[in-house]
């Protein structure tokens, strides 16, 4: 079961020309409280967006990067090597902006408008043209789950 803060919800965000954005306000007190105003951006390993994590919840990513087991494999090494060297720390400034830095706003094709999505331990970061087609693609797949729900494990003993 999970035990940290739970971070849900979508916010649609405005990029400044700068590449920050104001942190939305339901967040400001969870990130001063629980990260002392700190956050670590990386990049997604699955999908076309950034991660956000709180301090204390990056520390906890971290430690189970370093108890992989075989360090000798090169999955393990490109996946240490994508999330730990794409991570940039960032201190909210006096405004509740977050800055973020240009290659990871290259790599998620951040422009003006993007998308933070809470999603249990973490943040995503979308751009809105890749949220617009992630949407399509859950809607799809969620579409084609439910046409077989009998058949699809996950979906039959969830509880919502």
């Amino acid at each position: 079961m999970f035990d940290g803060v739970l971070l849900s919800g979508t916010n649609e965000l405005s990029l400044d020309n700068k590449g920050r954005f104001i942190m939305p306000a339901r967040y400001r007190d969870v990130v001063l409280e629980n990260s002392d105003n700190q956050i670590v951006i990386t990049r997604s390993l699955f999908d076309k967006c950034l991660w956000v994590y709180l301090n204390y919840e990056w520390e906890s990513v971290v430690a189970s990067l370093g108890d992989i087991p075989n360090i000798a494999d090169p999955l393990t090494r490109t996946v240490q090597r994508v999330i730990l060297g794409s991570a940039v720390f960032v201190k909210l400034d006096a405004q509740n902006r977050v800055v973020i830095p240009p290659e990871l706003r290259n790599l998620a094709e951040l422009d003006k408008k993007a998308y933070l999505i809470g999603f249990n331990n973490k943040f995503e970061l979308w751009s809105e043209h890749n949220f617009e087609a992630q949407r399509k693609q859950d809607q799809l797949m969620l579409e084609k789950a439910c046409n077989a729900i009998d058949s699809n494990s996950m979906l039959k003993n969830i509880r919502l």
